[in-house]
């Protein structure tokens, strides 16, 4: 809440554009009633020019800075035509969907998405950073660092996705370099399914392909 982050007597739109320019990654958290929500005189709060919200998102979307739409409780990205001149560009940005059904693995996606911008602007800041980020990267492109067969993988991503979905592939590379055998992995991905009767089933035909 910015109740005590703005001094008295100063302009509130020039300290949110202030804070806005020092952030590294905005996110944007839309819920269902996002686009619909009215003040207290009945107007459409994204109307308001002068909303807290509404100058944060323009501020940072005129400034270029990665804006990530963060989407819960089932709501989905609104339309170009539904959002002020100053927000259109939001509805281009990629968004990620955290759900209850899948919390940990959306989590795990929102992370993984946030992860390059803080490195990026952890380096910047220390000097000893900026030369090992200039330095040639040793480390491996995610999966590939694994020593678990690609095909077993590949058959569990596959099984994982119809729990998750497709960011099954994430949560099982990710994973896979964690673990050093193909049924450790099957057992730490089953974790990751929220119910019972899908964690039983996707158990289940690891052991039907001879992976657990």
């Amino acid at each position: 809440m910015d109740v005590a982050a703005i001094e008295p007597g100063k302009d509130f739109r020039k300290a949110i554009d202030e804070s806005v320019a020092s952030c590294t990654v905005l996110l944007a958290m839309i819920g269902q009633e996002w686009l619909s929500t009215r003040d207290a005189t009945g107007n459409r709060r994204l109307e308001d020019t002068h909303d807290f919200v509404r100058l944060e998102l323009a501020s940072a979307l005129r400034r270029d800075i990665p804006v990530v739409p963060v989407l819960v409780r089932g709501a989905k990205m609104p339309l170009v035509e539904h959002l002020p001149d100053d927000l259109k560009d939001l509805a281009y940005r990629n968004a990620v969907e955290l759900t209850h059904a899948r919390w940990k693995s959306d989590v795990q996606v929102l992370v993984h998405a946030l992860r390059p911008w803080m490195e990026d602007a952890g380096a910047a800041a220390d000097p000893a950073r900026r030369e090992a980020a200039a330095e040639p990267t040793r480390t491996l492109p995610l999966g590939t660092a694994s020593t678990l067969p690609p095909e077993a993988i590949a058959q569990i991503s596959r099984a994982l996705a119809v729990s998750i979905g497709p960011i099954a592939d994430v949560v099982v590379r990710r994973m896979a370099q964690r673990t050093k055998t193909v049924p450790e992995l099957c057992e730490c991905v089953a974790r990751e399914i929220p119910t019972d009767a899908d964690r039983l089933k996707f158990l289940r035909t690891c052991r039907s392909a001879g992976l657990s």
